[in-house]
């Protein structure tokens, strides 16, 4: 009997040990790395935190280095203080200058704070330091930094709206397309005898008639603009050109007319006389 209350109470003993040995393997390995991982604490101080909140991740260039510890208001400021706990062992990528930003990840828009590095020649940052805020990089950063000018956005796309539902209305869009698309038909078939044309001029007798004709037309153009022939010569001579002024008109022209009007005169006073 006593040899059996024995044996129960080793292997009670046993099963004991085994289940702790167990529960300290998984608390060592999962969420008790803490107890071995020493922190920095680092501050930013932020407008608005966006959906930001406690146990959120600190990312430094995209690797995990953190979380957000607290997130406070600041006295006599319209501020928010959020407080960072980092692993040491990545405080000497984070040098003074380094700045903050608070992005997306994920589907859900879950946020988180990214770090910037800054000059890898500038000081590590100590405890307690007050990292700088960054220029809003995020797509749902800048609109909500933005605040009412995003509103124009949505004016934007109101303005577009409207304009496409004029365009469709009454199937106007598919009447513009249509006319669009015979335009297009008429100018490839009138390009298209066009050429047919021209190779009909160039392939036939009638083409070398034609350019038989530019040629001489040509020919006959040079000759005058030379003064060669009566036209040439009537053209380039400035004698012939006064000549036939004389002879037309002008001057003479002029004084005749006068004299013609003075005789006219002079008749009309005698006859009043008599």
């Amino acid at each position: 009997m006593e040899s059996h209350t024995s044996t129960q109470l080793k292997v009670g003993i046993f099963l004991a040990v085994g289940a702790v040995l167990i529960m300290a393997s998984l608390f060592f390995l999962g969420a008790d790395r803490a107890l071995f991982t020493s922190y920095v604490r680092l501050h930013a101080h932020f407008d608005q935190v966006q959906g930001l909140s406690v146990g959120s991740v600190v990312s430094l260039s995209g690797v995990t280095v953190g979380n957000v510890e607290a997130i406070t208001f600041l006295p006599e400021v319209n501020a928010l203080d959020v407080k960072m706990k980092v692993d040491a062992d990545y405080i000497p990528r984070i040098r003074q200058g380094s700045q903050v930003e608070i992005r997306t990840q994920g589907a859900l828009g879950d946020k988180f704070v990214f770090i910037i590095p800054g000059d890898p020649r500038a000081e590590v940052v100590k405890e307690g330091e007050v990292l700088q805020i960054a220029k809003a990089t995020d797509v749902l950063g800048i609109i909500s930094e933005r605040g009412n000018e995003t509103n124009r956005i949505f004016d934007i796309i109101n303005e577009l709206y409207k304009m496409t539902h004029a365009m469709n209305e009454n199937n106007r869009m598919g009447r513009l397309m249509g006319n669009l698309e015979t335009a297009s038909t008429s100018l490839t078939l009138a390009s298209k005898e066009a050429q047919k044309l021209a190779t009909q001029l160039n392939e036939s007798a009638t083409g070398d008639k034609f350019a038989s004709s530019l040629n001489k037309l040509d020919s006959i153009l040079t000759k005058i603009d030379k003064g060669q022939g009566s036209l040439g010569a009537l053209i380039n001579d400035p004698s012939l050109h006064n000549q036939l002024k004389a002879m037309v008109g002008a001057n003479d022209r002029k004084d005749h007319v006068k004299s013609l009007l003075r005789q006219s005169i002079d008749q009309g006073t005698k006859a009043t006389k008599d």
